[in-house]
């Protein structure tokens, strides 16, 4: 797999789902995860979360999805976390992390929480290890929209 854009990332970019500050989150995911390009949210397909104990997902903080006149772009930006509580450690999964799953959290239930992208960018794929595992977007953002040429 590569990194993928969902159709219910533009769902919720032409719905305004995208503006102030959207609830978006991250999950690790193993190599059960499947969705299609045009899949909207997380009852399309099948998410097949890490499972290492002490993992935990994402809750991004300072989230932002802006116009970047100089780059002449769209950036989904927010900080950098851990998937793990504070200075604790993630035991191996029953299986390796293949990539992180960013979704738009409506309100916990699957068929509303919306899909928005996938990467395996940055070291897929890996096991939990007995270390913390911290995630640090791309200072230009996770999600970047352009223009074709």
């Amino acid at each position: 797999m590569s990194d993928q854009l969902y159709k219910g990332g533009y769902d919720a970019l032409v719905g305004g789902l995208l503006e102030g500050s959207p609830d978006v989150r991250l999950k690790l995911v193993m190599s059960g995860f499947s969705f299609d390009a045009d899949d909207v949210n997380l009852a399309d397909g099948t998410v097949d979360e890490f499972d290492g104990i002490g993992y935990l997902e994402i809750d991004c903080a300072n989230v932002a999805f802006a116009y970047d006149a100089d780059a002449d772009e769209y950036q989904l930006t927010f900080d950098a976390d851990e998937f793990n509580l504070s200075g604790g450690s993630v035991t191996p999964g029953s299986d390796d992390a293949i990539g992180i799953l960013v979704y738009l959290y409506v309100d916990g239930t699957p068929a509303n929480d919306m899909l928005i992208g996938f990467t395996d960018s940055g070291g897929f794929p890996f096991n939990g290890a007995n270390t913390e595992i911290v995630y640090t977007p791309h200072p230009d953002g996770m999600l970047v929209l352009r223009a074709a040429a």
